[in-house]
Protein backbone atom coordinates (compact mmCIF):
# COMPACT_ATOMS: atom_id res chain seq x y z
CA UNK A 1 0.00 0.00 0.00
CA UNK A 2 1.17 3.34 -1.04
CA UNK A 3 2.10 5.45 2.04
CA UNK A 4 -0.71 8.40 1.46
CA UNK A 5 -2.57 5.60 1.61
CA UNK A 6 -1.89 4.15 4.68
CA UNK A 7 -1.86 7.45 6.47
CA UNK A 8 -5.08 8.70 4.95
CA UNK A 9 -6.27 4.89 6.44
CA UNK A 10 -4.85 5.65 9.35
CA UNK A 11 -6.22 9.31 9.85
CA UNK A 12 -9.85 7.94 9.08
CA UNK A 13 -9.71 5.15 11.44
CA UNK A 14 -8.24 7.86 14.44
CA UNK A 15 -11.68 10.39 13.14
CA UNK A 16 -13.49 6.91 14.38
CA UNK A 17 -11.79 5.94 17.42
CA UNK A 18 -12.18 9.49 18.66
CA UNK A 19 -16.12 9.34 18.32
CA UNK A 20 -16.05 5.98 20.20
CA UNK A 21 -13.88 7.73 23.22
CA UNK A 22 -15.45 10.75 23.39
CA UNK A 23 -18.70 9.76 25.64
CA UNK A 24 -16.10 8.54 28.24
CA UNK A 25 -13.89 11.69 28.37
CA UNK A 26 -16.15 14.05 30.54
CA UNK A 27 -16.04 11.31 33.33
CA UNK A 28 -12.46 10.78 33.04
CA UNK A 29 -12.03 14.59 33.44
CA UNK A 30 -14.43 14.16 36.44
CA UNK A 31 -12.59 11.50 38.12
CA UNK A 32 -9.08 12.78 37.34
CA UNK A 33 -9.71 16.24 38.85
CA UNK A 34 -11.09 14.46 41.99
CA UNK A 35 -8.73 11.73 42.45
CA UNK A 36 -5.80 12.08 40.40
CA UNK A 37 -5.00 15.50 39.04
CA UNK A 38 -1.95 14.58 37.73
CA UNK A 39 -2.63 11.31 35.96
CA UNK A 40 -5.24 12.29 33.03
CA UNK A 41 -4.09 14.20 29.89
CA UNK A 42 -6.36 15.21 27.46
CA UNK A 43 -3.93 15.96 24.29
CA UNK A 44 -4.44 18.87 21.34
CA UNK A 45 -2.92 21.79 19.98
CA UNK A 46 -2.09 22.73 23.62
CA UNK A 47 -0.19 19.41 24.35
CA UNK A 48 -0.49 18.57 28.02
CA UNK A 49 -2.81 19.62 29.98
CA UNK A 50 -1.65 18.98 34.00
CA UNK A 51 -4.18 19.75 36.63
CA UNK A 52 -3.70 21.57 39.46
CA UNK A 53 -4.79 20.29 42.99
CA UNK A 54 -6.87 23.25 44.21
CA UNK A 55 -10.48 21.86 43.51
CA UNK A 56 -8.67 19.14 46.40
CA UNK A 57 -10.33 19.89 49.81
CA UNK A 58 -9.94 16.52 50.90
CA UNK A 59 -6.95 13.78 49.50
CA UNK A 60 -8.42 10.41 50.71
CA UNK A 61 -10.05 9.57 47.49
CA UNK A 62 -6.13 9.29 45.97
CA UNK A 63 -4.94 7.78 49.29
CA UNK A 64 -7.72 4.77 48.53
CA UNK A 65 -6.78 4.60 44.63
CA UNK A 66 -3.53 4.07 45.50
CA UNK A 67 -4.13 1.83 47.94
CA UNK A 68 -6.32 -0.02 45.23
CA UNK A 69 -2.91 -0.14 42.98
CA UNK A 70 -0.59 -1.30 45.27
CA UNK A 71 -2.65 -3.99 46.42
CA UNK A 72 -3.13 -5.26 42.88
CA UNK A 73 0.51 -4.53 42.10
CA UNK A 74 1.60 -6.84 45.12
CA UNK A 75 -1.21 -9.25 45.05
CA UNK A 76 -1.21 -10.01 40.66
CA UNK A 77 2.12 -9.34 39.96
CA UNK A 78 4.78 -8.55 42.57
CA UNK A 79 8.34 -8.38 42.13
CA UNK A 80 9.23 -9.75 44.98
CA UNK A 81 7.34 -13.01 44.70
CA UNK A 82 6.60 -15.50 41.83
CA UNK A 83 3.04 -14.82 40.59
CA UNK A 84 3.22 -17.45 37.18
CA UNK A 85 4.54 -20.72 36.29
CA UNK A 86 5.18 -21.86 33.12
CA UNK A 87 4.06 -25.69 32.65
CA UNK A 88 1.87 -27.43 29.99
CA UNK A 89 -1.51 -29.12 29.86
CA UNK A 90 -0.19 -32.79 30.74
CA UNK A 91 0.74 -32.59 34.42
CA UNK A 92 2.53 -35.46 34.04
CA UNK A 93 5.13 -34.69 30.80
CA UNK A 94 5.52 -31.72 32.70
CA UNK A 95 6.88 -33.56 35.57
CA UNK A 96 9.33 -35.06 33.66
CA UNK A 97 12.95 -34.15 34.34
CA UNK A 98 14.24 -32.60 31.42
CA UNK A 99 11.02 -30.92 30.53
CA UNK A 100 10.58 -29.70 34.19
CA UNK A 101 14.35 -28.68 33.99
CA UNK A 102 13.59 -26.37 30.78
CA UNK A 103 10.20 -25.08 31.95
CA UNK A 104 11.85 -23.66 34.86
CA UNK A 105 15.31 -22.69 33.22
CA UNK A 106 12.18 -20.16 30.84
CA UNK A 107 10.14 -19.34 33.75
CA UNK A 108 13.33 -17.76 35.62
CA UNK A 109 14.68 -16.12 32.44
CA UNK A 110 11.62 -14.44 31.91
CA UNK A 111 11.38 -13.54 35.46
CA UNK A 112 14.68 -11.70 35.49
CA UNK A 113 14.17 -9.99 32.65
CA UNK A 114 10.93 -8.68 33.82
CA UNK A 115 13.37 -7.47 36.44
CA UNK A 116 15.62 -5.50 34.42
CA UNK A 117 12.88 -3.44 32.42
CA UNK A 118 10.57 -0.84 33.90
CA UNK A 119 7.57 -4.08 33.44
CA UNK A 120 6.87 -3.58 37.14
CA UNK A 121 6.90 0.39 37.41
CA UNK A 122 4.61 0.52 34.39
CA UNK A 123 2.59 -2.33 35.51
CA UNK A 124 1.49 -0.71 39.13
CA UNK A 125 0.95 2.40 37.18
CA UNK A 126 -1.13 0.50 34.79
CA UNK A 127 -3.30 -0.66 37.94
CA UNK A 128 -4.12 3.06 38.87
CA UNK A 129 -5.44 3.49 35.33
CA UNK A 130 -7.49 0.97 35.42
CA UNK A 131 -9.07 1.55 39.01
CA UNK A 132 -9.40 4.65 38.28
CA UNK A 133 -10.93 5.01 34.64
CA UNK A 134 -11.53 1.93 33.60
CA UNK A 135 -8.99 1.15 30.97
CA UNK A 136 -5.21 1.03 30.87
CA UNK A 137 -2.97 0.87 27.81
CA UNK A 138 0.82 -0.16 27.88
CA UNK A 139 3.04 -0.42 25.12
CA UNK A 140 6.70 -2.64 25.17
CA UNK A 141 8.96 -2.04 23.12
CA UNK A 142 12.26 -3.55 22.91
CA UNK A 143 15.06 -1.72 23.05
CA UNK A 144 19.01 -2.45 22.62
CA UNK A 145 20.13 -1.55 25.79
CA UNK A 146 17.59 -2.17 28.15
CA UNK A 147 15.93 -5.15 26.71
CA UNK A 148 12.50 -3.75 26.74
CA UNK A 149 10.93 -0.16 27.61
CA UNK A 150 7.32 -0.26 29.02
CA UNK A 151 5.58 2.99 28.17
CA UNK A 152 2.70 3.40 30.38
CA UNK A 153 -0.24 5.50 29.13
CA UNK A 154 -2.74 7.39 30.60
CA UNK A 155 -6.89 8.29 29.70
CA UNK A 156 -6.68 10.38 27.09
CA UNK A 157 -3.80 9.93 25.25
CA UNK A 158 -4.69 6.41 23.22
CA UNK A 159 -7.79 5.00 21.44
CA UNK A 160 -8.11 1.41 21.28
CA UNK A 161 -10.62 -1.27 19.39
CA UNK A 162 -11.52 -4.74 19.75
CA UNK A 163 -11.46 -7.62 17.88
CA UNK A 164 -14.39 -9.77 17.44
CA UNK A 165 -13.12 -11.70 20.52
CA UNK A 166 -14.02 -8.19 22.37
CA UNK A 167 -10.34 -8.25 23.38
CA UNK A 168 -8.35 -4.86 22.37
CA UNK A 169 -6.49 -5.34 19.59
CA UNK A 170 -5.85 -2.04 17.79
CA UNK A 171 -4.04 0.88 19.74
CA UNK A 172 -3.79 4.73 18.48
CA UNK A 173 -1.82 6.99 20.85
CA UNK A 174 -0.75 10.44 20.10
CA UNK A 175 3.18 11.08 21.70
CA UNK A 176 4.43 14.40 21.98
CA UNK A 177 7.97 14.50 21.31
CA UNK A 178 11.00 17.38 21.51
CA UNK A 179 12.50 17.73 18.31
CA UNK A 180 15.62 16.23 19.51
CA UNK A 181 13.49 13.16 20.71
CA UNK A 182 11.67 13.10 17.10
CA UNK A 183 15.52 13.01 15.61
CA UNK A 184 16.59 10.29 17.49
CA UNK A 185 14.18 7.87 17.41
CA UNK A 186 13.55 8.02 13.88
CA UNK A 187 16.51 9.95 12.20
CA UNK A 188 17.01 13.52 10.07
CA UNK A 189 16.43 11.93 7.37
CA UNK A 190 12.53 10.62 7.99
CA UNK A 191 11.76 13.69 9.85
CA UNK A 192 9.69 16.27 8.01
CA UNK A 193 11.56 19.54 6.60
CA UNK A 194 9.94 21.67 9.53
CA UNK A 195 11.28 19.57 12.41
CA UNK A 196 15.03 19.16 10.53
CA UNK A 197 14.87 22.89 10.32
CA UNK A 198 14.00 23.49 14.22
CA UNK A 199 16.99 20.82 14.72
CA UNK A 200 19.39 22.83 12.82
CA UNK A 201 18.12 25.87 14.78
CA UNK A 202 19.31 24.35 17.53
CA UNK A 203 15.42 24.63 18.49
CA UNK A 204 15.88 20.91 20.71
CA UNK A 205 12.57 21.32 23.19
CA UNK A 206 10.11 22.29 20.50
CA UNK A 207 7.22 19.28 20.98
CA UNK A 208 6.39 17.62 17.75
CA UNK A 209 3.20 16.38 17.76
CA UNK A 210 3.23 12.20 16.80
CA UNK A 211 0.82 9.20 16.20
CA UNK A 212 1.36 6.35 16.33
CA UNK A 213 -1.23 3.18 15.40
CA UNK A 214 -0.83 -0.48 15.58
CA UNK A 215 -2.88 -2.61 14.34
CA UNK A 216 -3.89 -6.42 12.99
CA UNK A 217 -2.02 -6.65 9.55
CA UNK A 218 -5.30 -7.11 7.65
CA UNK A 219 -2.63 -7.78 4.52
CA UNK A 220 -1.04 -10.22 6.05
CA UNK A 221 0.70 -13.42 4.01
CA UNK A 222 2.20 -15.74 6.91
CA UNK A 223 4.33 -17.34 4.75
CA UNK A 224 6.62 -14.38 4.53
CA UNK A 225 9.05 -13.16 6.82
CA UNK A 226 9.20 -8.94 5.71
CA UNK A 227 6.64 -6.10 6.78
CA UNK A 228 3.91 -8.53 4.94
CA UNK A 229 4.33 -11.25 7.32
CA UNK A 230 4.08 -9.47 10.30
CA UNK A 231 0.36 -10.19 12.86
CA UNK A 232 0.47 -6.27 13.46
CA UNK A 233 1.21 -3.06 11.51
CA UNK A 234 3.24 -0.21 12.92
CA UNK A 235 2.92 3.31 11.91
CA UNK A 236 4.38 6.28 13.14
CA UNK A 237 3.61 9.86 11.44
CA UNK A 238 4.04 13.61 12.10
CA UNK A 239 0.74 15.55 12.11
CA UNK A 240 2.11 18.53 11.38
CA UNK A 241 3.85 17.19 8.22
CA UNK A 242 1.67 18.29 4.99
CA UNK A 243 3.56 15.72 2.67
CA UNK A 244 0.79 13.01 3.44
CA UNK A 245 3.07 10.86 1.49
CA UNK A 246 5.69 11.35 4.75
CA UNK A 247 5.68 8.79 7.54
CA UNK A 248 8.31 8.64 9.94
CA UNK A 249 8.32 4.87 10.11
CA UNK A 250 6.01 1.58 8.90
CA UNK A 251 6.96 -1.49 10.75
CA UNK A 252 5.73 -4.13 12.27
CA UNK A 253 5.33 -7.15 15.04
CA UNK A 254 5.11 -11.10 15.36
CA UNK A 255 3.06 -10.65 18.12
CA UNK A 256 0.61 -8.19 20.01
CA UNK A 257 3.14 -5.54 21.79
CA UNK A 258 0.58 -4.05 24.10
CA UNK A 259 -2.05 -4.70 26.60
CA UNK A 260 -5.06 -2.99 26.96
CA UNK A 261 -7.09 -4.52 29.73
CA UNK A 262 -10.40 -3.43 31.36
CA UNK A 263 -11.94 -3.53 34.55
CA UNK A 264 -15.67 -4.12 33.68
CA UNK A 265 -17.46 -3.97 30.42
CA UNK A 266 -21.19 -4.50 29.10
CA UNK A 267 -21.81 -6.19 25.79
CA UNK A 268 -19.56 -5.08 22.95
CA UNK A 269 -18.43 -1.65 24.89
CA UNK A 270 -14.77 -1.25 23.79
CA UNK A 271 -13.80 0.96 27.24
CA UNK A 272 -14.52 -0.14 30.46
CA UNK A 273 -15.96 1.05 33.73
CA UNK A 274 -14.16 0.89 37.28
CA UNK A 275 -14.47 2.00 40.77
CA UNK A 276 -13.68 5.27 39.80
CA UNK A 277 -16.97 5.05 37.98
CA UNK A 278 -18.91 3.57 40.73
CA UNK A 279 -17.05 6.55 43.25
CA UNK A 280 -17.94 9.45 41.11
CA UNK A 281 -20.78 10.52 43.07
CA UNK A 282 -19.16 10.20 46.88
CA UNK A 283 -15.67 11.79 45.95
CA UNK A 284 -18.39 14.98 44.35
CA UNK A 285 -19.80 14.58 48.11
CA UNK A 286 -17.11 14.26 50.31
CA UNK A 287 -15.01 17.65 48.25
CA UNK A 288 -18.51 19.26 48.57
CA UNK A 289 -18.69 18.27 52.54
CA UNK A 290 -14.92 18.56 53.07
CA UNK A 291 -15.39 23.01 51.92
CA UNK A 292 -18.31 23.04 53.81
CA UNK A 293 -16.28 21.95 56.96
CA UNK A 294 -14.29 23.78 56.38
CA UNK A 295 -16.47 27.33 56.08
CA UNK A 296 -18.33 25.92 59.38
CA UNK A 297 -15.02 26.16 61.04
CA UNK A 298 -14.25 29.15 59.53
CA UNK A 299 -17.41 30.89 60.59
CA UNK A 300 -17.67 29.55 64.32
CA UNK A 301 -13.74 30.55 65.26
CA UNK A 302 -14.04 33.87 62.94
CA UNK A 303 -18.05 34.39 62.78
CA UNK A 304 -19.67 37.43 60.75
CA UNK A 305 -20.15 40.77 62.66
CA UNK A 306 -21.37 43.74 62.49
CA UNK A 307 -19.12 46.96 64.07
CA UNK A 308 -19.76 50.78 63.67
CA UNK A 309 -17.80 52.26 61.37
CA UNK A 310 -15.19 53.59 63.59
CA UNK A 311 -13.84 50.40 64.37
CA UNK A 312 -11.14 48.69 62.79
CA UNK A 313 -11.47 44.99 64.11
CA UNK A 314 -7.84 43.55 63.18
CA UNK A 315 -9.63 39.61 63.29
CA UNK A 316 -6.24 38.18 64.96
CA UNK A 317 -6.19 35.76 68.12
CA UNK A 318 -4.74 37.88 70.89
CA UNK A 319 -4.61 41.46 69.26
CA UNK A 320 -6.48 44.23 71.76
CA UNK A 321 -8.74 46.89 69.86
CA UNK A 322 -9.24 50.24 72.00
CA UNK A 323 -13.08 51.52 71.96
CA UNK A 324 -15.41 53.42 73.71
CA UNK A 325 -17.99 51.32 75.90
CA UNK A 326 -20.65 52.36 73.57
CA UNK A 327 -18.60 51.58 70.22
CA UNK A 328 -18.23 47.89 72.03
CA UNK A 329 -21.87 47.34 72.70
CA UNK A 330 -22.09 48.15 69.01
CA UNK A 331 -20.56 44.89 68.00
CA UNK A 332 -22.52 42.39 67.44
CA UNK A 333 -22.35 38.34 66.00
CA UNK A 334 -25.88 38.33 63.43
CA UNK A 335 -25.52 34.62 63.46
CA UNK A 336 -23.43 32.01 65.29
CA UNK A 337 -22.81 28.92 63.50
CA UNK A 338 -23.40 25.91 66.42
CA UNK A 339 -20.71 23.86 67.24
CA UNK A 340 -22.86 20.65 66.66
CA UNK A 341 -22.83 21.30 63.02
CA UNK A 342 -19.50 20.76 62.55
CA UNK A 343 -19.66 17.22 63.78
CA UNK A 344 -22.37 16.35 61.85
CA UNK A 345 -20.66 17.05 59.03
CA UNK A 346 -17.69 15.58 59.51
CA UNK A 347 -19.85 12.19 60.19
CA UNK A 348 -20.88 12.34 56.70
CA UNK A 349 -17.36 13.07 55.40
CA UNK A 350 -16.82 9.61 57.00
CA UNK A 351 -19.54 8.08 55.59
CA UNK A 352 -18.11 9.37 52.00
CA UNK A 353 -15.14 8.02 53.09
CA UNK A 354 -15.73 4.75 53.94
CA UNK A 355 -18.08 4.27 50.51
CA UNK A 356 -15.50 5.44 48.67
CA UNK A 357 -12.72 2.52 50.22
CA UNK A 358 -15.37 -0.09 49.72
CA UNK A 359 -15.86 1.03 45.83
CA UNK A 360 -11.76 1.22 45.45
CA UNK A 361 -11.44 -2.55 47.70
CA UNK A 362 -9.27 -0.62 50.09
CA UNK A 363 -10.97 -2.02 52.79
CA UNK A 364 -9.75 -5.70 51.18
CA UNK A 365 -6.35 -4.73 50.28
CA UNK A 366 -5.88 -3.32 53.90
CA UNK A 367 -7.90 -6.19 55.50
CA UNK A 368 -4.77 -7.68 57.59
CA UNK A 369 -4.07 -4.19 59.29
CA UNK A 370 -7.55 -2.53 59.40
CA UNK A 371 -9.49 -6.22 59.90
CA UNK A 372 -11.51 -5.78 63.43
CA UNK A 373 -11.29 -8.40 66.11
CA UNK A 374 -8.38 -10.83 66.12
CA UNK A 375 -5.90 -10.43 63.34
CA UNK A 376 -6.19 -13.35 60.86
CA UNK A 377 -2.94 -15.30 60.91
CA UNK A 378 -2.71 -16.21 57.42
CA UNK A 379 -3.82 -15.96 53.71
CA UNK A 380 -6.80 -18.44 54.25
CA UNK A 381 -8.50 -16.98 57.03
CA UNK A 382 -8.02 -13.70 55.05
CA UNK A 383 -9.91 -15.23 52.12
CA UNK A 384 -12.44 -17.17 54.21
CA UNK A 385 -13.09 -13.56 55.99
CA UNK A 386 -13.45 -12.02 52.45
CA UNK A 387 -15.29 -14.20 50.97
CA UNK A 388 -17.49 -12.07 49.44
CA UNK A 389 -15.56 -9.32 48.18
CA UNK A 390 -13.21 -11.77 46.98
CA UNK A 391 -15.74 -13.37 45.12
CA UNK A 392 -16.82 -9.81 43.81
CA UNK A 393 -13.19 -8.93 42.11
CA UNK A 394 -12.66 -12.35 40.67
CA UNK A 395 -13.82 -11.35 37.02
CA UNK A 396 -11.70 -8.58 37.63
CA UNK A 397 -8.76 -10.72 38.55
CA UNK A 398 -9.58 -13.06 35.37
CA UNK A 399 -9.77 -9.96 33.00
CA UNK A 400 -6.48 -8.36 34.19
CA UNK A 401 -4.80 -12.16 34.22
CA UNK A 402 -5.73 -12.80 30.27
CA UNK A 403 -5.66 -9.36 28.89
CA UNK A 404 -2.67 -8.24 30.93
CA UNK A 405 0.20 -10.80 32.61
CA UNK A 406 -0.46 -13.33 29.52
CA UNK A 407 -0.01 -10.89 27.05
CA UNK A 408 3.01 -9.39 28.91
CA UNK A 409 4.41 -12.80 29.47
CA UNK A 410 3.92 -13.86 25.52
CA UNK A 411 5.48 -11.03 24.32
CA UNK A 412 8.15 -11.61 26.12
CA UNK A 413 8.53 -14.96 25.94
CA UNK A 414 8.59 -14.07 22.04
CA UNK A 415 11.58 -11.47 22.53
CA UNK A 416 13.77 -13.90 24.24
CA UNK A 417 13.42 -16.47 21.96
CA UNK A 418 14.59 -13.92 19.00
CA UNK A 419 17.43 -12.69 21.37
CA UNK A 420 18.46 -16.50 21.92
CA UNK A 421 17.98 -16.03 25.27
CA UNK A 422 16.13 -19.50 25.64
CA UNK A 423 17.63 -22.82 25.68
CA UNK A 424 16.66 -25.13 22.98
CA UNK A 425 13.46 -26.89 24.66
CA UNK A 426 13.91 -31.12 24.45
CA UNK A 427 12.63 -33.28 22.06
CA UNK A 428 9.91 -34.20 24.37
CA UNK A 429 7.82 -31.07 23.64
CA UNK A 430 7.80 -31.05 20.14
CA UNK A 431 4.17 -30.25 18.59
CA UNK A 432 3.29 -29.05 22.85
CA UNK A 433 1.59 -25.86 23.70
CA UNK A 434 2.94 -24.03 26.71
CA UNK A 435 0.45 -23.39 29.61
CA UNK A 436 1.16 -19.99 31.96
CA UNK A 437 -0.59 -20.78 35.58
CA UNK A 438 -0.77 -17.70 37.51
CA UNK A 439 0.12 -18.45 41.24
CA UNK A 440 -0.09 -14.79 42.81
CA UNK A 441 -1.35 -13.93 45.85
CA UNK A 442 -4.99 -13.06 44.86
CA UNK A 443 -4.75 -15.59 42.28
CA UNK A 444 -5.10 -18.04 45.03
CA UNK A 445 -6.95 -16.95 47.36
CA UNK A 446 -9.49 -16.46 44.74
CA UNK A 447 -8.89 -20.61 44.58
CA UNK A 448 -8.74 -20.57 48.68
CA UNK A 449 -12.30 -19.90 48.57
CA UNK A 450 -13.09 -23.17 47.07
CA UNK A 451 -11.14 -24.82 49.83
CA UNK A 452 -14.41 -24.30 52.45
CA UNK A 453 -16.48 -26.45 50.42
CA UNK A 454 -14.02 -29.00 50.28
CA UNK A 455 -13.69 -29.24 53.79
CA UNK A 456 -17.69 -28.66 54.10
CA UNK A 457 -18.13 -31.76 52.37
CA UNK A 458 -15.49 -33.84 54.05
CA UNK A 459 -17.04 -33.00 56.97
CA UNK A 460 -20.20 -33.89 56.77
CA UNK A 461 -18.95 -37.43 55.07
CA UNK A 462 -17.26 -38.20 58.56
CA UNK A 463 -20.19 -37.77 59.90
CA UNK A 464 -22.22 -39.89 58.12
CA UNK A 465 -19.53 -42.98 58.20
CA UNK A 466 -20.29 -43.68 61.46
CA UNK A 467 -23.82 -44.96 60.37
CA UNK A 468 -23.08 -45.31 56.76
CA UNK A 469 -19.28 -46.46 56.22
CA UNK A 470 -19.85 -47.29 52.38
CA UNK A 471 -20.70 -43.40 51.75
CA UNK A 472 -16.61 -42.96 51.52
CA UNK A 473 -16.63 -45.11 48.60
CA UNK A 474 -17.96 -41.83 46.72
CA UNK A 475 -14.90 -39.91 47.56
CA UNK A 476 -11.47 -39.89 45.71
CA UNK A 477 -9.33 -39.29 47.91
CA UNK A 478 -6.27 -38.40 45.53
CA UNK A 479 -8.72 -36.23 43.41
CA UNK A 480 -9.53 -34.40 46.26
CA UNK A 481 -6.10 -34.28 48.06
CA UNK A 482 -4.62 -32.62 44.26
CA UNK A 483 -7.27 -30.45 44.12
CA UNK A 484 -7.07 -28.63 47.59
CA UNK A 485 -3.25 -28.61 46.87
CA UNK A 486 -4.10 -26.77 43.71
CA UNK A 487 -6.61 -24.01 45.33
CA UNK A 488 -3.68 -23.92 48.05
CA UNK A 489 -1.18 -23.47 45.73
CA UNK A 490 0.84 -26.01 46.61
CA UNK A 491 4.01 -26.43 44.30
CA UNK A 492 3.18 -29.27 42.23
CA UNK A 493 6.73 -30.24 42.59
CA UNK A 494 5.80 -31.37 45.83
CA UNK A 495 3.11 -33.79 45.11
CA UNK A 496 4.12 -37.00 43.20
CA UNK A 497 2.83 -37.79 39.82
CA UNK A 498 -0.01 -40.66 39.04
CA UNK A 499 3.00 -43.03 37.83
CA UNK A 500 4.80 -42.81 40.75
CA UNK A 501 1.94 -42.91 42.99
CA UNK A 502 0.63 -46.43 41.05
CA UNK A 503 4.42 -47.81 41.21
CA UNK A 504 4.36 -47.08 45.45
CA UNK A 505 1.13 -48.07 46.14
CA UNK A 506 2.27 -51.62 44.14
CA UNK A 507 5.17 -51.89 46.32
CA UNK A 508 3.50 -51.80 49.54
CA UNK A 509 1.33 -54.46 48.30
CA UNK A 510 3.42 -56.62 47.68
CA UNK A 511 5.85 -55.92 51.00
CA UNK A 512 2.03 -56.74 52.69
CA UNK A 513 1.90 -59.75 50.97
CA UNK A 514 4.94 -61.06 52.29
CA UNK A 515 4.21 -59.72 55.33
CA UNK A 516 1.34 -61.84 55.39
CA UNK A 517 2.75 -64.83 53.67
CA UNK A 518 5.54 -64.82 56.68
CA UNK A 519 3.10 -64.53 59.63
CA UNK A 520 1.47 -67.56 58.22
CA UNK A 521 4.38 -69.66 57.86
CA UNK A 522 4.35 -70.82 61.71
CA UNK A 523 0.33 -71.71 61.77
CA UNK A 524 1.07 -73.56 58.32
CA UNK A 525 4.33 -75.69 60.58
CA UNK A 526 1.81 -76.00 63.28
CA UNK A 527 -0.88 -78.29 61.67
CA UNK A 528 1.75 -79.99 59.41
CA UNK A 529 3.16 -81.61 62.87
CA UNK A 530 -0.32 -81.98 64.05
CA UNK A 531 -1.27 -84.10 61.28
CA UNK A 532 2.08 -86.06 61.37
CA UNK A 533 1.32 -86.91 64.74
CA UNK A 534 -2.54 -87.95 64.32
CA UNK A 535 -1.11 -89.93 61.56
CA UNK A 536 1.30 -91.52 64.10
CA UNK A 537 -1.75 -92.55 66.32
CA UNK A 538 -3.07 -95.73 66.74
CA UNK A 539 -7.10 -95.72 66.63
CA UNK A 540 -7.08 -98.99 67.19
CA UNK A 541 -7.84 -102.06 64.46
CA UNK A 542 -5.20 -101.20 63.05
CA UNK A 543 -5.53 -97.90 62.07
CA UNK A 544 -4.34 -94.76 62.49
CA UNK A 545 -6.41 -91.80 64.21
CA UNK A 546 -5.75 -89.85 61.21
CA UNK A 547 -7.39 -92.91 59.26
CA UNK A 548 -10.78 -93.32 61.23
CA UNK A 549 -10.87 -89.01 61.08
CA UNK A 550 -11.38 -89.06 57.31
CA UNK A 551 -13.21 -92.26 57.33
CA UNK A 552 -15.48 -90.67 59.40
CA UNK A 553 -15.70 -87.24 57.42
CA UNK A 554 -16.32 -89.44 54.19
CA UNK A 555 -19.60 -91.26 55.69
CA UNK A 556 -20.81 -88.12 56.79
CA UNK A 557 -20.65 -87.10 52.72
CA UNK A 558 -22.00 -89.88 51.85
CA UNK A 559 -24.72 -89.66 54.15
CA UNK A 560 -25.44 -86.10 53.04
CA UNK A 561 -25.39 -87.06 49.33
CA UNK A 562 -27.92 -90.31 50.08
CA UNK A 563 -30.52 -87.47 51.84
CA UNK A 564 -29.74 -85.45 48.96
CA UNK A 565 -31.30 -88.74 46.76
CA UNK A 566 -33.77 -89.03 48.78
Amino acid sequence: MAEDLIREQCEKRLAGLKASRQPYESDWEEIAQLAAPARSRFLGSRGHRRRSNRALFDGHARRSFRTLASGMTSGLSSRSRPWFRITLPDADLASRGPVAAWLGTVEETIYRFLGRTNFYTAAQAGYQEIGLFGTEATVMIEHALAGAVCHSLSAGEYWIAQSDALTADTLYRCVPMSTLQCVQAFGLEAVSPSVRDRYDRSSYDDIVSVFHAIEPNMDRDGGRRDLKGKRFRSVWWDEGESDRRRLLRVAGYDEQPFWAPRWETLGGEVYGTSPGFDALADMRELQMQARRKSEAVDMHIKPEIIVPPQIQLRRVPGSVVAAAGIDAEGIKIPYQVPYQTIGVIGEDITRCQQAIDVATYADLFMAITNMPGVQPRNMEEIASRNEEKLTQLGPVIERVENEKLQVAIDRTFAILLRGGFLPPPPKELAGQELKIEFVSILAQMQRMVGLGQIERTLGFAGSLAGSHPEIMDLIDADAVLREYADRAGTPPRLLRDAASVAQLRAGRQQAQAMQQAMAAVPAMKGGADALKTLSETDGGGGESMLGKIMAGMGGMAGGDAQGGQG
